[in-house]
């Protein structure tokens, strides 16, 4: 038989209510357990009544005991108040840092280079918050990744910030030429522009943020690179270059790594470098991970 929608809405106290009723054996019982009056009581199970469009209960005797739809609504409404319960616990336990999540964007020369050094406490504090890592390829994806809300703070350059995220500032990381061990330069020699007008360079794809450096180290020579070899690979740079015979400009973290391939580090005659910064969303409801986060930073 065709039956009309409910005219209005269940809540969770007029639930509340039949449910204490039956645990409790009376009206007046309930009604102290919830720290209600029994008028404020009887209007929750009428107003239920008119919803369901049905009594839920009927008087036997000096008793109130519970009708068919009753009974039929009681395991439901137990079933829905522990589901409640179980959401209460779970933003208490986020709040208290035992559980969680905390989603961490970054470059990728950043997500093997500076961010075990913040990541590595903070998740020995808090062993219990799940941290997922995204890696981006430039600026632009970072900012991307935040405003969609894929992650909930980013290691990145913390320059220009747009208005609506906002930048803590972390350190300074310098960059330094990578060079093979045949290369014409002196062991003790920084590099000069004699050195980039005639050496190939192997850089990252124009927008990301060591090709940035990179162009600005040749503009500040006044020089142009001869030949330049592109990858997308952050990894191949320091090898590449080393195998070419070409020079690349990788933060020094990365520099460090130029003796396992056969090359060497050089420094910059200017310091060349970027600001690194922890970027987030001004949100008002904050993830309680992400604040504990950056008051570790």
């Amino acid at each position: 038989m065709h039956r009309e929608p409910l005219d209005g809405n269940i809540s969770l106290a007029q639930l509340e209510a039949v449910i204490a009723i039956v645990d409790f054996g009376s009206f007046t019982a309930a009604a102290d357990v919830l720290g209600i009056s029994q008028p404020s009581l009887s209007r929750r199970i009428s107003a239920l009544e008119r919803t369901l469009g049905l009594p839920v209960f009927r008087p036997v005797g000096r008793e109130m005991v519970l009708t068919e739809i009753g009974r039929s609504i009681l395991p439901a409404g137990r079933r829905a108040l522990r589901e409640v319960a179980s959401i209460g616990s779970i933003a208490s336990s986020t709040l208290a840092l035992t559980t969680g999540c905390l989603r961490i964007a970054g470059l990728p020369s950043l997500v093997g280079g500076i961010m075990p050094d913040y990541l590595g406490p903070f998740h020995r504090n808090h062993p219990g918050i799940r941290i997922e890592i995204l890696s981006v390829e430039d600026n632009e994806q970072l900012v991307e990744a935040l405003r969609l809300n894929r992650a909930d703070v980013a290691f990145g350059v913390n320059r220009h910030i747009p208005a609506d995220l906002i930048g803590v500032p972390l350190r300074d990381q310098q960059f330094a030429a990578v060079v093979s061990q045949e290369c014409p330069v002196d062991n003790d020699t920084v590099i000069d522009a004699s050195a980039l007008e005639s050496l190939s360079l192997v850089t990252l794809p124009q927008g990301t943020s060591i090709r940035q450096v990179t162009d600005d180290v040749y503009r500040h020579f006044k020089v142009v690179a001869p030949r330049v070899i592109t990858t997308t690979q952050r990894d191949a740079l320091v090898p590449l270059s080393i195998a070419t015979g070409g020079i690349t400009m990788v933060p020094d973290v990365l520099g460090a790594t130029a003796e396992i391939f056969g090359g060497r580090q050089l420094p910059l005659h200017f310091s060349a470098g970027r600001p690194l910064g922890a970027i987030y969303r001004r949100d008002e409801q904050r993830n309680p991970a992400l604040t504990e986060f950056l008051e570790h930073l």
